[in-house]
């Protein structure tokens, strides 16, 4: 049985759509130059992935303007939240206490981190402690 297309970005889909949130609304050889600057790409692959991305509804495309104006159709945070609510779910059963602790055990927070941490929690309870 055929795999279905995922919505999730790709490692090079998650790439072009850096470049997007950082240059915004932009056309194929902008991406293509800053694409390529980091990988080893072609010009004909990165229109394929934009047409991949487009078919995922990952990018956005103005084609009212010459030439076409290329853009992530969400913003870069509710893509990572999209992400990562969907690791939660695959690999820590939807909990995000088990992620984050995960986070914790493997030292991959920083002091500065772990105290904004707390105080995003304070805020979430209603203030301070």
């Amino acid at each position: 049985m055929p795999r279905r297309p995922s919505s999730q970005p790709t490692e090079v889909e998650l790439a072009i759509l850096q470049v997007l949130w950082e240059h915004g609304p932009c056309p194929m050889g902008t991406i293509h130059d800053a694409l390529s600057a980091t990988r080893d790409t072609g010009y004909t692959t990165t229109q394929k992935m934009i047409q991949v991305m487009r078919d995922k509804a990952l990018v956005a495309c103005d084609d009212s303007v010459r030439p076409p104006l290329y853009e992530a159709a969400d913003s870069q945070e509710q893509t990572q939240l999209r992400i990562l609510d969907d690791l939660a779910q695959k690999v820590f059963g939807g909990s995000a206490k088990k992620l984050l602790m995960s986070l914790v055990s493997a030292k991959r927070i920083t002091a500065e981190e772990l105290s904004e941490m707390q105080r995003l929690l304070r805020d979430a309870e209603g203030g301070e402690r």
